[in-house]
């Protein structure tokens, strides 16, 4: 699956949907991104590793410091600060990704029609951003089944749809 996410392009987004959306691969791409240049994260289910990708860079390379300052990470802990950060975010030449999007959205003290209406919200910035380069979210299943349109509106918005696998 790395290598699939490897060859991302610009004008895409790409969603990959898994339990703790594909902890390790997320972590890998980071570190394979970083190395090529700056990247973005956006962290919306506070599960961004900083150790762990820096694990994952030792393994390619010693210049830990010179990768790391190529990474700027944003966290949100609700669904409304995960639009702010996106409205926020330029479109650049760098890549995002844009880490377990849904967890904010899955809140119960959100009701389902306005986390519907954010997430839509959240889906015109995520293009917004893919038009200068490529965009990377990634999302887990609804824990129970009312809040599953949500994952299927973010499905829509992507261009590739990778699942585990």
């Amino acid at each position: 699956m790395l290598h699939t996410l490897n060859t991302l392009s610009k004008r895409q987004i790409t969603l990959l949907i898994g339990p703790r959306a594909q902890r390790e691969t997320t972590l890998d791409l980071t570190a394979v991104l970083a190395l090529r240049g700056a990247v973005r994260i956006i962290d919306g289910g506070n599960c961004f590793d900083p150790y762990a990708v820096a694990r994952a860079v030792r393994r390619r390379t010693a210049r830990l410091d010179e990768i790391f300052a190529r990474i700027t990470i944003a966290r949100a802990f609700t669904c409304y600060q995960v639009i702010h950060l996106l409205e926020q975010t330029p479109a650049t030449n760098r890549p995002h990704l844009v880490c377990d999007l849904t967890a904010t959205f899955y809140d119960e003290a959100v009701s389902y029609g306005e986390s519907c209406r954010l997430l839509r919200l959240a889906a015109k910035e995520l293009q917004r951003l893919r038009r200068r380069a490529p965009v990377v979210v990634t999302a887990r299943p609804a824990p129970n089944g009312d809040r599953a349109g949500l994952l299927r509106l973010l499905k829509e918005t992507a261009d590739h749809v990778l699942l585990p696998g």
